[in-house]
């Protein structure tokens, strides 16, 4: 599966909430979610493009865009890395995991450049 980020990213750091929604249709569309892994996948995509509309400030995606994380980053990380090595969880919940990881590590290297 591969899910080019880069334009959600910018959808995200802009807050544009539409546009994201719009994003995560398209993929969702044209991505084949059969099999539960990708299905994770979009499934926290989806949790962060919800958070993001309902503004909640201690959602974690709100905290990051907000750049209210601190060493909280660093944590989630590593508890989201550990948990995809694990080969007995359910392949759903380790393509959420990876989603995470992989947005949170495209938001956080371009928080790093602004």
């Amino acid at each position: 599966m591969e899910i080019d980020l880069k334009p959600l990213i910018k959808l995200m750091k802009k807050k544009d909430v539409k546009g994201a929604k719009e994003w995560l249709e398209a993929t969702r569309s044209k991505t084949n979610s059969g099999d539960e892994f990708t299905k994770g996948y979009l499934l926290a995509l989806q949790g962060m493009v919800s958070a993001m509309e309902s503004g909640g400030e201690l959602s974690t995606i709100n905290k990051v865009l907000e750049k209210n994380y601190g060493e909280q980053i660093a944590e989630i990380l590593n508890e989201a890395k550990t948990r995809t090595a694990q080969k007995f969880r359910p392949a759903d919940e380790r393509g959420f995991d990876t989603a995470w990881i992989d947005v949170l590590n495209e938001l956080c290297a371009k928080n790093s450049e602004s």
